[in-house]
């Protein structure tokens, strides 16, 4: 027999599934004999033989194939590795086919993470078997000079057909201390369905109160749906359970070009009768290439817990439901459909909007690059099922506007124009006092022309010249949809600095502006600054924002990105008295230490409706201590109530490549004396990478007939 064809019968019965031999292989083996016993059909290598086919290399101690006994021996080690995977082991022995083998003090290293030793491995047909294991995706030197955890198995039964594992008498070491024992559990591989069983469980204490323990069961429905339920049971320092309980049930549903997720949330609390229960439901589904569906619902009948008086469970709902059409009459329009609603079953409650449908139209055309036509149609019914004096039992919206666009480029100078008209019906009906309905009819257009200055090296001026024009008697609308305000500089250069459409920006103004970028010392430094002019010195802006001048506040923004640092800030300043009225920073940090500021100051002059002046603080910062550990804080801090915190964290984590630690204190300070109490907790979290090494690719096939992913999970 030819050199080819031993070459081919070795790699292809030793390794028949790791190495596919062939005349195209670049194969190359190394010892110093080789002998073929034609009459007894046996092929003997002999000591520290080494094949290598493509990137896998094979090294034996000395091995015989006997055909006619359809055995396979090795004598001493043999160490097969490919890439970063590492078989090894003692004394093979079993048929040629490997359908049934035995090994000793077998040793399996994938990717230099995931590392399985075993006394004995015995395979009989599709079954496999590990005896006497240990097991461990740790550093074997770390840092307690062992594995940080292990798992040490008496037997292991891996059934190939089903991919499952199956441990018999499991010890669960940190360091080199057992703490856990189980006598059984199994798991399942990626070429398995998806399986039920319970997830990681967590534990938490509280100050003051009563711990509890999370056992999350996680079980698959179908291949596009499962269902994990998360129990928390409440015990005291004796660990006697309590009655109170939460249950928490979510629901995955994949769809062919979507997703639905209801999320079931019950409470129950000691010494009370009544189940609290609350349901979410996301979903969002491609219907076709032009064609979005959303949906997001909430149905409760908790206690509420913001300011609510309430100590029995309400009936609430919150539904909405939204439609997204592309390309529908013609290229680059769009049409949005939303079904809204907001209800509560205590009818006492005016506000709350049981049903709100909406239809949403926008179209653009292009004329030429400089000239566009867009098109805006918003057509909404607010129902109540009461009416107040401001509240109608129904208000019918329409709102359609018209604008026309044109940009122009002047010596690299440039000119935005905009001619835009607005046309607003509102129909509003009042079941308590029918003696209110009416319907009102708003027209108005503006005009707008905005010039950048692009001549000056380092800043670039600004203007823009608005003109608002009543077309029919502005009426005053119930302000449905136009609650939003601010002052910036954004928002000053805006058309309409009002959000909605419920309230017209009902005056002409100038707005003039400075736009400033510095290089300093390779670093960029942004500075803008602007103030508008009003025609009319009582406007519907003016009123809002407490403005009793024709000129506005002075709006300024300022920011610079470093190499560590990133800051940004925005200040309205007083025209007269040039102090300031809002200011917001940002500044974000990454070394020494990770540190994030969120800054927010706003006087009570700042707006009409500001009753006090409010200062807040957001504070995250986290270090990294060594190798090992982190540290990590989070704060919101009330400025103007003695620096006390709304709520606040710190977190110390410990961990290695394999484990990791949290110990979480909580600290929440909200009081509105009504449901919503302080709340301190200490939480403990301990995670071990034996799921997370069962997430890793598998490139190799060392065992397997087909490539795959090992990917398995409790």
């Amino acid at each position: 027999m030819n050199r080819i064809i031993i070459i081919f019968l070795i790699l292809a019965i030793m390794f028949r599934q790791t190495i596919s031999a062939n005349t195209n292989n670049d194969t190359y083996i190394n010892t110093s004999n080789i002998s073929y016993d034609e009459k007894n059909n046996i092929i003997e290598l002999s000591k520290n033989s080494k094949i290598n086919v493509d990137d896998t290399n094979i090294l034996i101690d000395r091995g015989i194939i006997d055909y006619n006994k359809n055995q396979i021996e090795v004598f001493g080690n043999f160490y097969l590795y490919q890439e970063l995977n590492i078989l090894s082991g003692k004394d093979l022995k079993g048929e040629t086919s490997l359908n049934s083998f035995s090994a000793k003090e077998v040793s399996y290293i994938y990717n230099n993470d995931l590392k399985i030793d075993s006394k004995i491995l015995e395979r009989e047909d599709n079954v496999i078997y590990f005896y006497d294991n240990f097991l461990t995706p740790c550093e074997l030197e770390g840092y307690f000079n062992c594995p940080t955890w292990s798992l040490r198995i008496d037997k292991t039964k891996y059934d190939i057909k089903k991919d499952k594992f199956i441990h018999f008498d499991t010890f669960l070491q940190i360091a080199d201390y057992k703490l856990f024992y189980l006598p059984y559990f199994s798991h399942y591989g990626v070429k398995a369905p998806r399986q039920k069983g319970f997830l990681t469980p967590t534990v938490e204490f509280s100050i003051g109160s009563n711990a509890g323990i999370k056992t999350p069961y996680y079980y698959p429905i179908n291949e596009k749906a499962d269902i994990t339920i998360t129990p928390k049971f409440y015990f005291d320092d004796n660990f006697r359970f309590f009655e109170s309980f939460d249950l928490s049930t979510k629901v995955d549903q994949k769809t062919s070009g979507g997703d639905l997720k209801i999320e079931i949330e019950n409470i129950k609390n000691e010494n009370n009768n009544n189940i609290n229960t609350s349901l979410k439901l996301n979903l969002r589904q491609v219907l076709d290439k032009n064609t979005i569906l959303t949906a997001n619902g909430l149905f409760t009948n908790s206690i509420s817990t913001t300011r609510s008086i309430n100590d029995e469970p309400i009936a609430f709902e919150n539904i909405y439901i939204n439609l997204d059409r592309y390309n529908l009459i013609r290229n680059n329009d769009y049409l949005k459909s939303e079904l809204a609603t907001v209800e509560s079953f205590d009818t006492s409650i005016d506000s709350q909007i049981p049903i709100s449908p909406r239809i949403f139209y926008h179209s653009q055309y292009m004329f030429s690059d400089d000239i566009s036509l867009s098109t805006n149609i918003d057509s909404r019914i607010i129902s109540r099922n009461n009416s107040s004096q401001n509240n109608p039992s129904e208000n019918y919206l329409l709102n359609v506007g018209n604008s026309l666009i044109l940009n122009k480029e002047i010596n690299n100078s440039f000119l935005y124009n905009k001619f835009s008209l607005i046309n607003s019906i509102n129909d509003y009906s009042f079941k308590h006092n029918t003696s209110l309905n009416k319907q009102e009819i708003n027209s108005f257009a503006i005009l707008s022309s905005e010039l950048y200055l692009n001549s000056f090296k380092s800043f670039t001026p600004r203007v823009k010249v608005i003109h608002f024009q009543e077309i029919t008697d502005l009426k005053q609308t119930i302000n449905e949809d136009s609650n939003s305000l601010s002052f910036n500089y954004t928002n000053q250069f805006s058309d309409n600095r009002f959000y909605g459409s419920n309230i017209a920006d009902n005056t002409s103004r100038i707005v003039y502006g400075i736009e400033n970028e510095l290089d300093i010392k390779l670093q960029k430094f942004r500075i803008n600054l602007n103030q508008s002019y009003d025609f009319k010195k009582k406007n519907n802006f003016a009123k809002k924002v407490n403005q009793d001048d024709r000129f506005s506040d002075y709006s300024l923004e300022f920011g610079t990105n470093l190499n560590l640092l990133n800051f940004k800030s925005d200040i309205r300043i007083d025209n007269k008295t040039l102090s300031k009225k809002e200011m917001n920073y940002y500044i974000q940090l990454s070394k020494p230490l990770n540190l994030e500021l969120s800054y927010n100051e706003t006087s009570k002059n700042a707006y009409k409706n500001l009753s006090n002046d409010t200062k807040t603080l957001a504070i995250a910062v986290a270090k990294k201590i060594n190798d090992n550990s982190s540290l990590s804080f989070q704060s919101n801090l009330d400025l103007k109530n003695n620096y006390k915190p709304y709520s606040e964290s710190l977190t110390l984590s410990m961990f290695d490549e394999c484990s990791q630690l949290n110990l979480t204190y909580l600290n929440k300070r909200y009081n509105d004396n009504y449901n919503t109490s302080p709340e301190q907790k200490l939480s403990v979290t301990f995670s071990m990478d034996y799921l997370g090494f069962f997430g890793y690719e598998q490139s190799t096939n060392l065992f397997f007939e087909e490539t795959g992913s090992f990917n398995y999970g409790l």
